[in-house]
């Protein structure tokens, strides 16, 4: 039967999985190539049989010398990142990520928060981790480690319930939280996300792994879908590891959207090709009414630079303004939003590959439960953690009843896609009672063509816009003066906008791309 363009339809027919162990033993004895990536300038290939005896040896030499304990790892993206975790968890320990980013006072307060017995660092990036923590050991020697296993014997055993993985939450302010996840919640959502999207071609994995959006699902989804995944080290070496890999499909968030947005814009202004530019996504999208593509021949140079087979990208993370989803959409490249937190392993909901709808996160993943409670949403089912790792009281904080209260507001419409309308914690609480939701004002300024970052806080019970502008209106005051006053134009007095605020500099984000909102009211406030 063919598919009516943009309908629901049913969900995807995948297996349902009980553990870890049972996804690395999907495709045990296949040749297929499940793995790519570069040492040395040259590209490695491992196929899914080599992944399976890999994770599988490892884990005889983590069950070996460790009980039930927690193991660190902190280190670029690797392939030694992901056997070496693997086999941490399959041995019955617990793997806790790290950022490798950090510094090395975050490190010591994470490992002790974690009560880590055990870090195996890369020593080309984290050099100085053995200065921290004694028991420290080389990622770069896996081989030698999978070499050990290989002579000890299995006696582990697989608890699709204990704790499997901690991750840091990629918080706005102080160290984070420590998630536990277990088997359990991560390949329930393994399952409930592949069971609304799907892929055929390759993947690319280029998100860190210290977070679970880039752990699991643009590493491990990729291989419960059997297909090859690229696992690039870093963003430095992006451009060359897409044309090698040619995925279908990548897995990125708003800030990695936004940049490739403005390098193929500063890349055109360049050669002299902008206006040739805009003139052919004009003409595309005018085609496209009438359903003719000739996205593939328009803009081959674009997508040449993706590996020339880029159909998918799956944003999440934080918000990623509309615009681009129909920029992306206009050379030929979908952009599928969707909506995760660590605490819930991590998708819940996403657009699909044929029923999407601008504006929204997509359709809530299978058998994920969701329920709106004074405008936030909590979430339940298998997904949900088994909490903060020896902190209760967080944990009684968010954990009500056997749901996740996430802090984000937000609704449902008639066919299950979830929209995000803002942060609980960011709501503007006026002296009248009245609540504001800043996110709601950033979306109709960012609109504006001299607006490329924008936000919106109460300061002395006034509503006050931050903006960091646009090439070509830095320092414009009135330009953005004018822009406020239209604004307020048809709001009522009580949100209107009291003043904007123009930055020199770009807002102050995460590495996960979420803007530091407390950083930037500090600099806000120093700057004047």
């Amino acid at each position: 039967m063919k598919r009516i363009p943009n309908a629901n339809y049913d969900y995807y027919d995948v297996p349902k999985l009980g553990n870890l162990k049972e996804l690395i033993e999907l495709r045990k004895d296949s040749n297929k190539t499940a793995f790519m990536y570069r040492v040395d300038g040259k590209i490695v290939k491992k196929s899914f049989k080599d992944a399976y005896n890999d994770v599988r040896y490892l884990a005889r030499y983590f069950n070996e010398y460790y009980k039930g304990k927690n193991i660190a790892i902190v280190g670029e993206n690797s392939y030694a990142w992901l056997v070496c975790s693997l086999g941490i968890v399959l041995s019955g320990n617990v793997c806790v990520a790290l950022d490798k980013d950090a510094d090395a006072e975050t490190w010591k307060k994470q490992l002790r928060q974690t009560d880590v017995r055990a870090v195996y660092y890369s020593d080309n990036y984290c050099e100085g981790v053995p200065e921290i923590f004694r028991r420290s050991f080389p990622l770069e020697e896996w081989e030698s480690y999978r070499k050990e296993g290989h002579r000890c014997s299995n006696k582990s055993k697989v608890d699709a319930d204990a704790d499997a993985m901690i991750f840091f939450t990629s918080g706005t302010t102080g160290y984070g939280k420590a998630v536990v996840l277990s088997q359990k919640n991560i390949i329930t959502d393994i399952w409930a996300a592949s069971s609304i999207y799907t892929t055929k071609g390759r993947a690319s994995s280029f998100l860190p792994y210290h977070h679970a959006f880039g752990y699991v699902t643009s590493l491990l989804m990729p291989y419960y879908y059997g297909c090859c995944t690229y696992i690039s080290s870093s963003l430095k070496h992006l451009t060359d590891d897409f044309k090698a890999g040619k995925p279908d499909t990548i897995f990125a968030v708003p800030m990695v959207m936004e940049t490739m947005y403005k390098q193929i814009w500063r890349t055109a202004r360049r050669e002299k090709r902008e206006k040739k530019l805009a003139f052919a996504i004009k003409a595309s999208d005018a085609m496209l009414k009438i359903g003719i593509d000739m996205r593939p021949k328009l803009f081959k140079s674009i997508l040449s630079e993706f590996g020339g087979k880029l159909d998918y990208v799956i944003c999440g993370g934080a918000h990623l303004d509309v615009k681009y989803v129909k920029w992306f959409r206009s050379v030929g490249v979908e952009v599928l939003v969707g909506y995760g937190i660590t605490e819930c392993s991590p998708v819940v909901a996403v657009n699909r590959n044929h029923f999407k709808r601008d504006g929204s996160v997509g359709q809530l993943c299978r058998d994920v439960d969701v329920k709106i409670v004074d405008g936030e949403i909590a979430i339940g089912g298998d997904i949900v953690m088994k909490g903060y790792y020896h902190d209760k009281k967080a944990t009684n904080e968010v954990l009500k009843d056997g749901y996740f209260y996430t802090g984000d507001l937000g609704m449902l419409d008639e066919d299950g896609f979830l929209f995000i309308t803002g942060r609980k914690k960011n709501l503007i609480i006026l002296s009248n009672g009245e609540n504001v939701s800043p996110e709601e004002i950033e979306k109709e300024l960012s609109r504006d063509k001299g607006v490329t970052e924008v936000a919106v806080y109460e300061s002395g019970n006034r509503i006050v816009a931050s903006v960091y502008p646009s090439e070509g209106y830095f320092g414009d005051q009135d330009y953005f003066d004018e822009l406020i006053y239209g604004y307020n134009s048809d709001k009522p007095k009580n949100r209107q906008i009291a003043m904007v605020r123009v930055r020199s500099k770009a807002f102050p984000r995460n590495n996960n791309g979420k803007v530091l909102r407390d950083k930037l009211i500090e600099e806000d406030n120093y700057e004047r």
